[in-house]
């Protein structure tokens, strides 16, 4: 068969399943409804995977753990332990689910895998960083501390929590001796993470500090003492 007849022959074998009630024959509007519930679908992953990328940027800032890269190889180790893995794999694969919603559409096939990813990826990104510098994600933490918020709350609640399995505390000073400070976080929950710790400083690096200065301590800890690597000042609203 030449190439020439390879159009022809494949309309008769599609005029033959048509006759032969093989082939399912559908209208302009089952075509239409299937367009528009793909792009909807889409518009919502494109959403979700914003949503979920910027609050992983608001996450690492808010928490303060972006200044365990300034710790040394223990520091960044401890940065990627705490790192919310989970949510950037569900970002991952809502971008994925994107890219195989969009080349459901005739145009996609033109476009080759990669690039639809790619493309997606950095829409995503760019979309998410915008929203970061919104005040979304502050609303949404400050409605969580007042236990007002569903679903998501735990997820923001978390984000100010101390990990002292990690050698992590947050929390406000309330008292200086020499080079040992006092820390208390309490956030009003009552939990695991609310707590007072002796905090012996290490002796380079330390900033000026003052009662009522909020930090963020890295380092050993033996129940409630702390010998600290590092030691970094908080915003009041951290």
């Amino acid at each position: 068969m030449s190439e020439d007849n390879l159009p022809q022959e494949i309309q008769q074998k599609v005029f033959e399943r048509i006759r032969g009630g093989k082939a399912r024959v559908h209208t302009r509007a089952y075509f239409a409804a299937r367009i528009i519930l793909t792009a909807a679908v889409a518009l919502l992953a494109l959403a979700v995977s914003t949503f979920v990328l910027s609050f992983i940027l608001f996450s690492v800032h808010e928490s303060g753990e972006q200044f365990l890269l300034g710790f040394g190889g223990r520091g960044v180790a401890t940065f990627l332990a705490l790192f919310p893995w989970l949510l950037l794999i569900a970002d991952i694969v809502l971008l994925f689910v994107l890219e195989w919603l969009l080349q459901g559409f005739k145009w996609g096939y033109r476009f080759s895998l990669l690039s639809v990813f790619l493309t997606v990826l950095i829409l995503s990104a760019a979309l998410a960083t915008l929203l970061s510098f919104t005040p979304l994600h502050r609303a949404l933490l400050d409605r969580a501390d007042r236990n007002d918020l569903p679903v998501v709350g735990n997820m923001y609640e978390n984000i100010r929590s101390s990990h002292g399995a990690q050698g992590v505390f947050r929390g406000t000073i309330t008292s200086i001796r020499g080079n040992e400070i006092v820390i208390t976080h309490d956030d009003g929950d009552h939990d695991e993470d609310d707590g007072t710790w002796t905090v012996t400083l290490p002796q380079r690096g330390v900033p000026a500090l003052s009662i009522g200065d909020r930090v963020y301590v890295f380092g050993s800890s033996n129940g409630q003492s702390v010998e600290a690597y590092g030691i970094q000042m908080l915003s009041p609203d951290q």
